[in-house]
């Protein structure tokens, strides 16, 4: 299943007056109603044609939360390697293949090698991520999680010289942010002429998704999806100090959610390139978990899991072996609700549309990078 935006925006006298939004809902419940839970931890994953890993993830922990279980510490830790790698690739793809064209033409030296350098790395990582949830179709052992542990890493380093090479200027390891920043390299160059032509553009207030609210009762399920939360990775690396001088400068613009993409694809790297050192033990034990699971008393149980858009909810609810009802919450729905971030583009300087198209396009990008979306603009 492919989801695809639509975002209309009509213009009146040289600015945008009015904006729809269309985002069709995935109806979870109508796919797996009465079917048993097992076959839902099956099924479910194979409809999704983006962040794959992330849905299996949350499908498998939503319905394991349902029945008052866990996973098996190895498949937490299969899962979490998957869904970051995918993280990485997914976001990745919207920072390489995404680039204006007027930054980065296809037929230039500079970009045919982002292309090729960007496939074979798609490639490879691709084939490893298949490889991973083959695996996880069963209860997952140590020596076969230790094997794919071991085939991910020269992945990851491939991942690691695209970015050394293409988006970082160095290995995620050694980046500190606009204090080792290649001004030169495309990606840059965009995030610069975002801060320069739109510096207001995205930035608008937003409270961070409160599902603690929701698994304590105090919120409903409906009142969570339709009010325009923040559950992007912005909030992910929002501490971090590469994000402070920009984040001072630009609060959470279009041009910072770019950057905080830069800030989370290192980040993540980092942990996989250092995975099972000192280092990278001690900083996972600081890291919210990427897999989160909460059982919910009576058959309900709720899996909550990190991705290259934000957090992921899966809710799953019993009726002895079969789904009863089954909600799946993308961080699209709160990325690109109408009253969040999307909503600065009403009154926006309109005189020239071509112009407002690529703007539109770069908020879309920056708020979620795996989206299909088609932007219209009509004039009253």
């Amino acid at each position: 299943m492919e989801r695809k935006l639509t975002l209309k925006l009509t213009v009146n006298d040289g600015r945008v007056s009015a904006l729809d939004v269309r985002l069709p809902r995935f109806d979870a419940t109508a796919l797996l109603g009465q079917r048993s839970a097992q076959e839902a931890v099956t099924l479910l994953p194979s409809v999704f044609s983006i962040c794959a890993q992330a849905q299996a993830a949350a499908t498998a922990g939503a319905v394991a939360a349902a029945f008052g279980q866990s996973l098996s510490p190895a498949q937490f830790a299969a899962h979490t390697l998957a869904v970051k790698i995918e993280s990485v690739q997914e976001s990745l793809r919207s920072l390489c293949l995404g680039l204006p064209e007027a930054l980065l033409s296809r037929q230039s030296t500079e970009g045919a090698a982002l292309i090729a350098d960007f496939s074979r790395a798609w490639r490879d990582g691709t084939a490893l991520l298949t490889r991973l949830q083959k695996a996880l179709h069963h209860e997952i052992s140590d020596t076969e999680l230790a094997a794919l542990m071991k085939e991910a890493k020269p992945i990851v380093q491939t991942w690691d010289q695209l970015c050394a090479r293409h988006v970082f200027g160095v290995s995620a390891l050694r980046w500190q942010g606009e204090t080792v920043a290649n001004e030169a390299l495309p990606i840059l160059r965009w995030f610069r002429l975002m801060e320069n032509e739109v510096p207001t553009l995205g930035k608008t207030a937003l409270s961070p998704l409160p599902l603690v609210m929701f698994r304590a009762g105090k919120l409903s399920w409906s009142a969570l999806l339709h009010s325009p939360y923040d559950a992007s990775s912005w909030r992910r690396v929002q501490q971090d100090e590469r994000m402070a001088p920009v984040a001072a400068r630009s609060g959470n613009s279009v041009a910072a959610r770019l950057w905080a993409r830069l800030v989370d694809v290192a980040t993540t790297l980092a942990g996989l390139l250092e995975t099972g050192s000192d280092a990278a033990k001690e900083n996972a034990a600081k890291e919210k978990p990427w897999v989160r699971l909460y059982s919910l008393g009576d058959g309900d149980g709720m899996a909550e899991v990190e991705c290259a858009r934000g957090v992921l909810v899966h809710r799953a609810q019993l009726a002895g072996q079969n789904i009863a009802a089954y909600e799946v919450c993308a961080p699209t729905d709160w990325n690109l609700h109408r009253d969040g971030a999307l909503a600065t583009l009403r009154g926006f300087a309109a005189m020239d549309v071509a112009r407002l198209q690529v703007y539109a396009t770069w908020l879309v990008q920056t708020l979620d990078p795996c989206v299909a979306f088609d932007i219209e603009v009509a004039h009253a």
